[in-house]
């Protein structure tokens, strides 16, 4: 009797990289599992209450143009909108919106729990379980018997005590399944994790600190342990929020007034217009007096006395840093931001803090407006688990572990957009991974009485996740899940061969979804963080996207509709209406090439008629990067094999050697980008390649 269903793709987080995810393997035609430790956070917005900025704007509209749902939340959940950079060139240019983060939350649910083939389960997802296939992993090099391709792990096995039988196996591994902390037991063909910073994760204020992966709501423990036993090299990072306050309790005349633009571009191509009330933010700073106070408890901030271990971004200080690493400036600038329509807190950005309660008190009320404010929720840090991003292919598809999938911030990044669009490009691979492993491995079964699971909680001895485990805690979970991933391979096996199928082990090969450099910034994501690692500053994308007049947000849809309508996420009625768009934008700029002075002869309409003029105003400097991409472009197509043995070009250098076969990268395009990797390193692999 089957007690449980099977899932062509098993979502682990309901985050902004979760909702994209699900949404995208449901609307693809696959039966999907949406697996969230809260239904009511779905779409949640932890932190500041907006979408979009440099950068991060494209992304959303990047999102949209392929399919994606976070552009349309936006525009349903807008309460101020700015173009920023508008004095400056196209390049440069991007929307940014406030968000009512009740709305937006409330939406995304409503979204996810409407759709056709996915359904939604309140539970955590402690385990992954996997077999050896039949692919074994690349072979030892001379130089790479300690680090192999994966960071800090040996190809032959596990440093983790615990590892499991297919780790040990020397062969790439097959997802079959998750398990929740409640001991169900999914099988599916593909999972992607979304954890967010709940994966292990920890909050602190002050000297206070708990398990908790947002304030209020428990971490998710149990799935680190069971990522290391499978061979992932894992760490630690932090981020943090500033503390929300209560806007009747302040003074808003003493702030800098911040409207918003008059003219609303709507982030989704679908919609025309934007018809939501509008409501302004503001600006204030710190001041000597707010900086004094900060100094004289520095000794109180988890940052400084050692108890958060997590390395932090580069691009999001918090006070304390700020003041501790720029002491030569008198003030910090403040963004005031409203959360929503519907409730009084408001969102200080830029005031990030983990010092104690009392202590955020006492510098809130120094500056100007905040004399009498009350704090509804505190400032805190939040430290939690991610795995190593280069141990990804460009799909976001794990190298040790076929079918499994990993996006937003257990890839070490941080911000909504970027989680959405991660989120987004592994949904799409893992339902292409899905699909061709129904072709090849027939029907999965269900889950049922004979797996012998139970409540995590309830049998004496069965694992329960918890923040810190013992070598007997850690041995007994390594024992559980070892006969829950034979019970389930078992049934899998038999239920194949039942329908005719004998390909168990076997991987499905599918050609997934990769997005270029040339194509989006979360193509330039992407390819930064499989090649470089969290070692660089992610965000700093905007500097390194080295095509960005191409990667305009208003021309989004022109580069990647197509790729939307070609997986199924785009309709064919939007994907026409696109090619009619830019049919008249190409005769628009053909006129302008005819007559440059020419005002819009009444032909086009006034967006159209923008697009021509941005694209005739730039057209040299488009012709330049598109020759830039067209060399690009033939270092992409000289593909490495996975496998290549690096120990046999005796000229590289043993840093270039390791480097190569740490990242392993699958093009030469990718390899020339490795921090370190020399000109005449490339030069060689080229020899070896023809």
């Amino acid at each position: 009797m089957a007690f449980y269903d099977s899932f062509d793709v098993a979502v682990c987080g309901g985050g902004h990289a979760g909702i994209e995810a699900s949404l995208a393997c449901a609307r693809m035609g696959l039966k999907t599992i949406l697996i969230t430790q809260s239904i009511d956070s779905i779409g949640r917005m932890s932190c500041n209450p907006s979408i979009g900025g440099i950068a991060k704007g494209n992304i959303v509209r990047e999102i949209d143009a392929l399919g994606g749902e976070m552009g349309r939340l936006i525009d349903r959940s807008m309460i101020q909108f700015r173009m920023l950079n508008k004095s400056r060139g196209p390049a440069v240019q991007a929307p940014r919106s406030q968000a009512d983060k009740i709305v937006y939350s409330s939406l995304a649910r409503h979204v996810v729990e409407t759709t056709e083939n996915l359904s939604t389960l309140m539970d955590t997802v402690v385990d992954v379980l996997t077999v050896a296939s039949d692919v074994p992993l690349p072979k030892d090099s001379s130089v790479s018997l300690e680090s192999g391709s994966i960071p800090g792990e040996k190809r032959s096995g596990s440093s983790y005590a615990f590892a499991t039988q297919a780790c040990r196996s020397g062969m790439r591994q097959k997802i079959i399944g998750v398990v929740t902390e409640r001991g169900r037991i999914i099988p599916c063909r593909a999972a992607v994790l979304t954890t967010g910073t709940f994966l292990g994760g920890r909050i602190f204020i002050g000297e206070y600190d708990a398990p908790c992966g947002r304030l209020g709501e428990s971490g998710v423990f149990g799935l680190t342990e069971s990522l290391s036993r499978l061979g992932f090299t894992t760490g630690r990072l932090k981020t943090g929020t500033p503390p929300r306050i209560l806007k009747h309790t302040v003074d808003f005349s003493r702030f800098e007034l911040q409207e918003g633009d008059k003219e609303i571009l709507p982030f989704s191509f679908d919609d025309e217009k934007i018809e939501r009330p509008m409501v302004p933010c503001h600006l204030v700073y710190t001041n000597e007096e707010t900086h004094k106070i900060i100094r004289e408890n520095i000794n109180r901030s988890p940052l400084y006395s050692g108890k958060i271990s997590g390395v932090g971004p580069r691009y999001c200080p918090s006070i304390e840093d700020k003041v501790m690493r720029f002491a030569e400036r008198n003030r910090h600038q403040l963004f005031v931001e409203p959360e929503g329509l519907e409730t009084d807190e408001i969102y200080l950005n830029g005031l990030s803090s983990s010092l104690p309660e009392e202590v955020q008190d006492a510098f809130l009320r120094t500056m100007p407006g905040f004399e009498n404010c009350v704090v509804s929720r505190p400032g805190y840090a939040v430290e939690y688990d991610y795995v190593e991003p280069t141990q990804l292919f460009p799909s976001l598809e794990t190298k040790r572990v076929a079918g499994l999938f990993n996006a937003g911030q257990i890839n070490g990044t941080s911000g909504y957009e970027e989680a959405a669009g991660q989120g987004l490009v592994a949904g799409i691979n893992a339902a292409l991974y899905a699909r061709e492993h129904k072709k090849l491995c027939g029907p999965i079964c269900d889950s049922d009485s004979s797996f012998g699971s139970s409540p995590a909680s309830s049998e004496p001895g069965k694992f329960m996740p918890k923040p810190v485990f013992n070598s007997d805690e850690l041995k007994n979970f390594s024992e559980i899940s070892a006969r829950e991933t034979e019970a389930l391979s078992k049934k899998l096996k038999e239920t194949q061969k039942e329908f005719g199928f004998d390909s168990f082990e076997k991987i499905p090969s599918y050609e997934p979804l990769v997005l270029g450099r040339d194509e989006a910034y979360i193509g330039v994501l992407i390819d930064d963080l499989v090649t470089l690692g969290t070692k660089e500053p992610y965000r700093m994308f905007t500097a390194r996207a080295e095509y960005r007049l191409k990667l305009r947000h208003d021309t989004a849809d022109r580069r990647l509709r197509k790729k939307g309508f070609d997986v199924g996420l785009i309709s064919k009625a939007q994907f026409e209406q696109m090619n009619l768009k830019y049919q008249k934008v190409d005769e628009a700029l053909e006129f302008l090439s005819k007559h440059p002075d020419a005002e819009n002869p009444g032909n086009f309409n006034s967006l159209e008629w923008t697009l021509a003029q941005e694209d005739f105003k730039y057209r040299y400097y488009i012709e330049k990067q598109d020759s830039r991409v067209a060399k690009m472009h033939r270092m992409e197509n000289a593909r490495i094999p996975a496998d290549f043995d690096y120990s046999k070009i005796v000229a590289l250098s043993s840093e270039s050697r390791a480097k190569l076969e740490k990242i392993r990268p699958l093009t030469l395009g990718q390899a020339s980008r490795i921090s370190g990797i020399r000109n005449s390193d490339i030069m060689l692999l080229m020899v070896y390649l023809r």
